[in-house]
């Protein structure tokens, strides 16, 4: 009989931690999927505007600033004074240019 009573509260524990688990499996999905909204001068994935998940907060859109190779979040109204969203991306037009890539660069690049 004692057997049986284990075998129950085993089942009762699996039954009762499965749900657990399943919460805290979606809050984590939560936390690192969707909710968090970049701000400006983060980093951002371009390709993922397209299927409806904007990676960018409010007034911001994923861009690619002249003369960098990296997309970041930027006002929609080009009024941002944040290094990332300026011309060149903070030494993003100087990597281009190392890399003999096509800028504005100081030797005619």
């Amino acid at each position: 009989m004692t057997s049986l009573a284990l075998t129950h509260r085993r089942s009762l524990f699996a039954r009762a931690g499965s749900p657990a688990l399943l919460a805290a499996a979606l809050l984590l999905l939560l936390t690192t999927h969707g909710c968090n909204q970049g701000r400006e001068g983060d980093r951002c994935n371009p390709t993922l505007v397209s299927v409806n998940e904007d990676e960018c907060g409010a007034g911001l859109a994923c861009t690619q600033p002249k003369d960098c190779p990296e997309n970041y979040c930027c006002p929609t109204d080009r009024t941002s004074t944040d290094p990332f969203c300026q011309p060149g991306c903070n030494g993003g037009q100087a990597s281009i240019c190392a890399a003999g890539g096509m800028a504005d660069c100081p030797d005619g690049g």
